[in-house]
């Protein structure tokens, strides 16, 4: 029995159907009944960061190539339509900017998203350029948003720049990442399901987000084991599936 219902994260917007952090694929989460969305964020070889979950473009943009080589606006040519899953479906579509999926976000009310700083711009540019951009870029969404990161320097500095609730997506754990996810503080812990420790959910002054839920027996057995959130490139399913049992959002 559950003592809660549970909460969907929309994984870098509807995935399933729509390329990935594309304002498409945001719209059709939303539609779908998402109330919360994760979007990972890159930067530019300029400095400006965009909705990107890879650093090299191949799987976006079927184009063997890094982000850091492109300026904004070369980015801006090429379609991010995921060639290899869609073919010429989606050729139409660009990365958005930070900027303009906060002007996205601003206008969709009760939706609230986490945005992803990724490990390979930060390794780039430094976590200090990397919050910064990130900071800046959210204004119009002003406490409609959380970062989080694998990088824990890094969140620890969008906490100090007054980013709010900050998540943590860690690999595994362990009484030392319990530690330091105290000292953050973490509000989220995030971890692939795959990677949790057997048994009931540790638990602490966190809540888990748990990613990579497909189906609805996974997010059972999930939800059984102390878990709340659940975040799917599957929305839609996953809500009709929990629905189906009397458990969805």
């Amino acid at each position: 029995m559950m003592a809660e219902i549970p909460i969907l994260v929309a994984h870098r917007g509807y995935a399933a159907h729509w390329p990935e952090n594309t304002l498409p694929g945001l719209d059709a989460a939303v539609a779908a009944g998402a109330r919360w969305v994760e979007v990972d964020m890159q930067l530019t070889a300029d400095g400006v960061p965009v909705l990107l979950h890879d650093a090299n473009l191949e799987r976006v943009a079927g184009r063997d190539a890094s982000l850091f080589d492109l300026t904004a606006a070369a980015l801006a040519d090429l379609p991010v339509g995921e060639p290899a899953r869609f073919g010429a479906r989606f050729a139409q579509l660009r990365a958005p900017t930070l900027e303009a999926f906060a002007t996205w976000l601003a206008g969709q009310p009760g939706v609230t998203a986490f945005v992803e700083l990724k490990q390979e711009s930060i390794t780039q540019y430094g976590p200090l350029a990397v919050v910064d951009a990130c900071m800046h870029a959210m204004v119009a969404a002003r406490g409609r948003w959380a970062p989080i990161s694998f990088d824990y320097e890094a969140l620890a500095l969008a906490g100090d720049a007054g980013a709010g609730p900050l998540g943590w997506v860690v690999r595994g754990f362990d009484e030392e990442i319990a530690a330091l996810a105290r000292a953050l503080p973490a509000r989220w812990l995030f971890c692939n399901h795959e990677r949790l420790p057997a048994g009931p959910l540790p638990r602490g002054p966190w809540e888990w987000v748990i990613y990579e839920v497909a189906d609805a027996a996974l997010a059972h057995s999930l939800l059984g084991r102390g878990a709340r959130w659940l975040e799917t490139q599957a929305v839609g399913e996953l809500r009709r599936a929990l629905d189906a049992t009397g458990a969805a959002p």
